[in-house]
């Protein structure tokens, strides 16, 4: 007996048969709709609706790719397919580690820098050397990030970041430089902050599942959200809502250093902003304690390029305040923003496959914005200290 599927014609497909032949009591069409047939993939969306043999999700993986292309060059998007798989190799290699990655973050908290070198050295296969001075302790952090997490940000985005940040400080004046830096190194901001966006990442390991198909928006060219009918084959939402806010107060926090450093270069004081219907913020933590969406009126002509799109405000608020339904079968996200009253109110539609992509964007700008961090600590044990 010998059945086999001819894919020669793809994205059609049939089957031929020899030494055997279909069952007469089953329906010539085996998906007629009666009984709902759903090909999964961990690696791609999946597509609901009217089952269409050979319509698989890597076939039309790669036809979406083919019809975002603007040249349509198979080339590229073959370098797009490569490029892919690489990063799910990289994702699978670590995802193995992930307790391990989790042990080394939790090290680095800890008074055994020691061993957390030891250990980074290890990971990586790189000899971390014997220094334990600060500077040299935040190297292998940094190293270890960059390393780790390569899958989920783009490496020339942090590198832009960092190459900004240095040209910036050599024109800062130094003086209200060096009072910004006191104010958040003696408050402990800037080591809280830092160890906040540390435990951020061994969650995005957590979440390696439902973000393998998110990466693959990635390669089409102008993604827009809900325009896609496809769907997630793990997970539920209700897993990740709470990283998706608890990353959105990171990154609120975060643009505390970029407010600070903003109102040096325009108005040389970090508590010094651009008054708003002729007021002005007094001091940067009256800009911390505004929301998230007001913080970035008062950014003015920021050095940092920051997009607001990269955190929904209602999504965050209506999960923030439990407004949020979720449907299992369709994977769409009911959220109210202004809910929590008795009179019904108007909601809005996510799909989960965006709520995900979501989480990725953001993660990518609180990981650029760790790298700022990074920065300022470099500043303080490499200059101001030794000043």
């Amino acid at each position: 007996m010998q059945i086999t599927l001819n894919i020669k014609d793809a994205p059609a497909s049939k089957f031929e048969y020899k030494g055997c032949r279909p069952s007469k009591s089953q329906p010539e069409a085996t998906f007629d709709g009666t009984n709902p047939f759903v090909d999964l993939h961990l690696d791609f969306p999946v597509r609901f609706g009217k089952y269409v043999m050979g319509h698989t999700p890597y076939m039309m993986a790669i036809k979406g790719l083919r019809d975002s292309s603007k040249d349509g060059n198979s080339d590229n998007i073959g370098k797009k397919i490569d490029f892919n798989n690489m990063r799910l190799g990289q994702l699978n290699y670590f995802y193995d580690r992930t307790d391990e990655i989790k042990t080394i973050i939790r090290l680095y908290g800890g008074k055994n820098k020691q061993l957390f070198k030891k250990r980074v050295g290890d990971f990586l296969r790189s000899d971390q050397g014997s220094s334990l001075k600060p500077q040299d302790v935040n190297a292998s952090l940094y190293q270890f990030v960059s390393f780790v997490f390569a899958p989920f940000v783009h490496y020339e985005e942090i590198k832009d970041v960092v190459n900004l940040f240095s040209r910036l400080t050599a024109k800062l004046p130094q003086e209200p430089l060096n009072r910004f830096m006191e104010n958040i190194i003696s408050t402990g901001f800037l080591y809280t902050l830092q160890g906040s966006c540390l435990k951020l990442y061994p969650e995005i390991y957590s979440a390696e599942m439902p973000m393998r198909p998110v990466l693959y928006l990635d390669l089409i060219d102008g993604y827009e959200k809900a325009k896609m009918a496809a769907r997630i084959s793990t997970k539920d939402f209700q897993t990740y809502k709470d990283l998706y806010k608890d990353m959105v107060e990171v990154f609120s926090k975060q643009l505390i250093l970029v407010a600070g450093i903003n109102n040096i270069f325009h108005r040389g004081c970090s508590d010094s902003f651009l008054p708003l219907s002729g007021k002005a913020l007094s001091s940067l933590d009256k800009f911390g304690s505004k929301p998230l969406t007001e913080k970035f009126k008062y950014l003015d002509d920021c050095w940092y390029l920051l997009e607001k799109e990269v955190v929904d405000a209602g999504v965050r608020n209506a999960i923030a305040h439990n407004n949020v339904e979720y449907n299992e079968v369709t994977q769409e996200i009911d959220y109210y923003p202004g809910g929590g009253n008795i009179q019904p109110v108007a909601g809005e539609i996510i799909y989960f496959l965006d709520f995900m992509r979501m989480i990725l964007v953001l993660f990518r700008e609180v990981h650029n914005l760790h790298h700022l961090i990074k920065c300022l600590f470099y500043y303080e044990y490499l200059i101001r200290k030794k000043e």
